[in-house]
């Protein structure tokens, strides 16, 4: 098959799930013989695109994310005349999807989409830090979101397959007008990365084996830290006295969050390592004794399949989202509902019994590792995507009998003209509202996004104490049968 894959990564400029997860489908496709073509921004300036086939347009930086670019309907050439492809797999939240659309209509080509962005979660982006303290400008902007998801389903019943990462996003979908079909498939873990006997243990010495929670994400409003680090010094670390926390990564929020851990009572018991490069996480996971996560905004949540992959049992609110559909209460982990009074009590209780009972974190941990591997091996997601490639392929060659290729010259730039037209509209439309609300301090500030992607751990955190003796690093972290 000949695949397009729509993106806003073309190039993996971010460690971001949808960045990463475009990189294994074009590599995976491309070992079992399809043609790939990776569709998106121009990022060469800042990220050049590398020994990929590629289709790319101009893309212009969002203010506050500058590794992000947003595409627009430029050169006309290339738009007009894109390669001959089989199937379009759209992997962005992005009006560059009406061009797409356009494509299945002229060439009767298949036209997928999935959803990889809870836009209501999400939609804190555009806000200052005060703008964001404003309870009616937050449920503004969630409400603005709702109504651009409507949007994005009538784009999505213009092709031919919606896909969404867990099963709760179904009927959230249908709810909002989605009427193609709908797959859900999860995203797949590296087995080179997460199957690896790992190295010697990262963890600082005041981080005593056995009780030690870790959680991987992005330091940013819509990760929910702050609970975590509240649940931490005020009901973990007072029930046992060697728990300690490890937060790994960076963002916005992440200065914000080492303040807010040092004026714990606790605080000598957090530790911030920063970025870690995606290779090396195995080893925090190896090491670690429970994964905790109190993230609501998840459409999958890569990092909960690496712990599990890894055999690293996971705590975590029930988001009737992406988490919640890794997760088997009881089995792999547990689940604790967000929405009662004593939920942070509830979430400490489920840690704290892990922490004390190695026996249970061995138990689910061996069957966080055996489910993971029966949903997220790499060729057991690659077939799934093949058979809905191929299911929309024919479904596309039923519904269109005559493409726009055999009509008229007129009726084929009206078409395009339309689709381009509401593609410019909507996402010049976006970097003006996101430029103008940073240069007049109503949008969030830019991060130094440089210095994140090289940030070494801190020193005082990841000192070199001498040799560390490997106790009881996780087994599951090796799969004899890969």
């Amino acid at each position: 098959m000949r695949v397009g894959i729509l993106t806003d990564f073309p190039s993996v400029v971010v460690q971001s799930g949808p960045a990463l997860h475009t990189r294994f489908l074009h590599d995976g496709l491309r070992k079992r013989g399809h043609e790939v073509t990776l569709i998106g921004p121009d990022t060469n300036e800042t990220a050049p695109v590398e020994g990929v086939k590629s289709l790319l347009f101009k893309g212009y930086p969002y203010p506050s994310h500058p590794n992000v670019k947003v595409v627009v309907p430029s050169p006309l050439s290339r738009l007009a005349h894109p390669p001959k492809m089989d199937v379009i797999h759209g992997q962005t939240n992005n009006h560059i999807i009406e061009w797409a659309n356009w494509t299945r209509k002229m060439h009767r080509t298949a036209v997928l989409n999935t959803n990889i962005i809870h836009l209501p979660t999400h939609s804190h982006f555009v806000l200052s830090d005060k703008m964001y303290d404003n309870r009616v400008v937050r449920e503004i902007a969630q409400q603005s979101a709702l109504n651009v998801e409507r949007e994005f389903a009538r784009m999505y019943n213009d092709g031919d397959c919606m896909i969404v990462q867990s099963r709760f996003m179904v009927d959230y979908w249908r709810e909002r007008g989605v009427t193609v079909p709908i797959e859900v498939v999860g995203r797949p873990i590296d087995p080179s990365k997460f199957s690896k006997l790992p190295g010697r243990d990262p963890y600082p010495a005041a981080a005593k084996p056995g009780a030690r929670l870790v959680v991987v994400c992005r330091h940013d409003r819509e990760k929910n830290l702050e609970q975590l680090l509240e649940i931490f010094d005020e009901h973990i670390a007072p029930a046992n006295p060697d728990a300690t926390l490890t937060l790994i990564g960076g963002g916005h929020a992440h200065d914000h969050y080492v303040q807010l851990a040092a004026a714990g009572r606790h605080g000598d018991r957090v530790f911030f390592p920063g970025e870690i490069a995606h290779g090396e996480l195995v080893n925090w996971y190896a090491f670690a004794d429970v994964f905790v996560y109190t993230s609501l905004s998840e459409t999958f949540g890569n990092v909960v399949n690496e712990a599990l992959w890894t055999g690293l049992p996971v705590v975590a609110l029930d988001d009737r989202m992406g988490v919640a559909h890794q997760i088997m209460d009881g089995v792999n982990g547990f689940l604790i509902n967000p929405n009662r009074v004593d939920t942070d009590a509830r979430f400490a209780r489920a840690v704290i019994g892990l922490i004390e009972n190695r026996e249970l974190r061995r138990e689910l941990g061996q069957h966080a590792a055996s489910y993971a591997r029966s949903m997220s091996a790499p060729d057991v997601v690659l077939s799934r995507f093949e058979g809905i490639y191929e299911r929309a392929i024919r479904r596309v060659h039923d519904e269109i009998k005559v493409p726009l290729i055999e009509q008229s010259k007129a009726r084929q730039r009206y078409e395009l003209g339309k689709a381009l037209a509401t593609w410019a509209r909507y996402n010049y439309l976006l970097l003006a509202i996101g430029g103008a609300s940073f240069r007049l301090g109503l949008g969030r500030k830019e991060l130094d996004t440089s210095a994140v992607a090289t940030a070494k751990p801190r020193e005082s955190v990841l000192h070199d104490s001498g040799p560390f003796v490997r106790v009881e690093p996780n087994p599951l972290t090796t799969d004899a049968a890969e």
